[in-house]
């Protein structure tokens, strides 16, 4: 028997009409969607271990479905791994700060590849598919009472399976009792186990939202030909929740303002590339940078307020002060803040190889010492203090909620600037014409009447 919560999770997301989804929703989708798109096309010039991905897409023959900023088409399942690959590697897709969530990451990798194999979708079936995907990855993860990651896992891309599937079943009008079933076939996949946090060489925390991707659309393309699931795979005695969360979860939280709600659209996007709960520590930087005149020498210490949650980007201390490689400074608050101060800004280029070895970042780092605070909530990961020591006087900026947060949002023209920063920085770079005409495609995919106009124009060399 399925639990009412989850029952009623399959009927919305299956079931709710185009026509019933706020505008504000869909175009909320719409940016995160645009946001996404950019992040993957810079992954397929740097990310790491994303060649390798593509590169398996590729050999494991043709399809109809993009990969981003390649040459080829693949199938829907090796396209959505490609992609999804990509969308998290960069660490610059967009975050849900309270539930401390990728809802997109996995969703729109899955949507596109969907979109690319079935033909003749339009732009808001495709947004429905991304928004109602997203207010389901959101509503699991804010249903916690317990950090899952205590209990060895590495909960972010386990969510992202649930999103991937939705979007891909959406789009195959899977039923509720189907969608059921793909998240079930999806999950039956998936395993994502927190011993990459102590494995500083891997490539599995820039890679793993391909997994997810992968695992939802072959998920929800079993169910479509009637492959059975599980009647209960969220809520059931040995079901998701029971396995990651240990049944330690609010359940009114999955379905509190279901259909008025939609958590998707409360995204921050991200305005430097690495680790949401970094962002406080680069935007308190900056702002102390901004108003006092200082050389980097002159600092004498640095202490950061964080909560329990951000420790892992300050311990191993070793590693965080001196990052080896560019998704360790990417986890890393001294990096981050040493970085800021130093160069003035945060951008795709101070992940570079030669970045990550100044040694005037990596000697400010040294000075970066944390302090965890037990009052600041689990769940606020970008509220935290930066205070610079120079010489006997000091100073302090505090941020509760960092840039890119709604309450603190990224301008439009701020958002585009980063879109053709990625852009710019993909495996086949368009040109300035061809960079415009996919802003645009993106722009108004919403009124599209069949998305494939628009993905035609990711494939590289286009």
């Amino acid at each position: 028997m399925t639990s009412p919560e989850t029952r009623l999770l399959a009927r919305f997301t299956s079931g709710t009409s185009v026509a019933d989804i706020p505008g504000f929703a869909l175009e909320a989708a719409q940016r995160s969607f645009i946001d996404a798109v950019a992040v993957m096309l810079a992954a397929s010039g740097l990310g790491e271990g994303c060649e390798a991905c593509a590169d398996v897409a590729r050999v494991s023959g043709t399809g109809p479905c993009v990969v981003i900023g390649h040459d080829f088409r693949s199938s829907a399942a090796m396209a959505a791994f490609a992609n999804g690959a990509m969308a998290h590697a960069m660490d610059f897709e967009d975050t849900h700060d309270h539930a401390i969530a990728h809802p997109h990451a996995a969703a729109v990798p899955a949507a596109l590849a969907m979109a690319d194999m079935l033909g003749d979708v339009r732009g808001d079936d495709l947004l429905a598919a991304i928004s109602l995907a997203g207010d389901l990855v959101c509503r699991i993860a804010a249903s916690f009472t317990v950090n899952p990651d205590n209990f060895g896992w590495h909960t972010t891309p386990w969510l992202g399976v649930f999103g991937a599937a939705t979007a891909a079943g959406r789009l195959l009008r899977l039923d509720a009792g189907q969608m059921l079933d793909a998240w079930s076939l999806a999950m039956s996949q998936m395993g994502s186990f927190g011993e990459l946090k102590n494995a500083p060489a891997s490539h599995v925390r820039a890679i793993r939202d391909g997994f997810a991707a992968q695992a939802g659309v072959l998920g929800a393309m079993l169910a479509s030909r009637g492959v059975r699931g599980y009647d209960d795979p969220l809520q059931g005695g040995a079901g998701f929740l029971a396995g990651v969360a240990r049944n330690q979860y609010e359940p009114r939280s999955l379905t509190d303002g279901l259909g008025e709600r939609f958590m998707g659209s409360e995204v921050s996007f991200k305005p430097w590339p690495s680790c949401r709960g970094t962002h406080a520590y680069i935007d308190a930087s900056l702002r102390l940078a901004s108003r006092i005149k200082f050389e980097a020498g002159d600092v004498t210490r640095i202490d950061v307020v964080i909560n329990e949650k951000n420790r892992m980007l300050c311990e191993p201390r070793s590693l965080k002060v001196r990052p080896d490689n560019a998704i360790n400074a990417k986890f890393s608050i001294p990096f981050t803040t040493a970085a800021a101060l130093v160069r003035r800004d945060v951008n795709i280029e101070t992940f570079s190889p030669d970045i990550l070895k100044d040694e005037r970042i990596l000697a400010l780092a040294e000075k970066v010492h944390h302090h965890v605070d037990p009052d600041i909530p689990l769940r606020d990961v970008t509220r935290g203090s930066v205070t610079l020591h120079i010489g006997a006087a000091s100073e302090t900026e505090q941020i509760v909620h960092a840039l890119g947060h709604p309450l603190c949002p990224m301008t439009p023209e701020s958002l585009e600037r980063k879109f053709n920063d990625c852009v710019q920085h993909a495996k086949a770079p368009p040109s300035a014409a061809a960079r415009q005409d996919l802003w645009k495609a993106l722009s108004e995919i919403r009124a599209c009447a069949d998305v494939r106009s628009a993905t035609r124009l990711l494939l590289g060399g286009t």
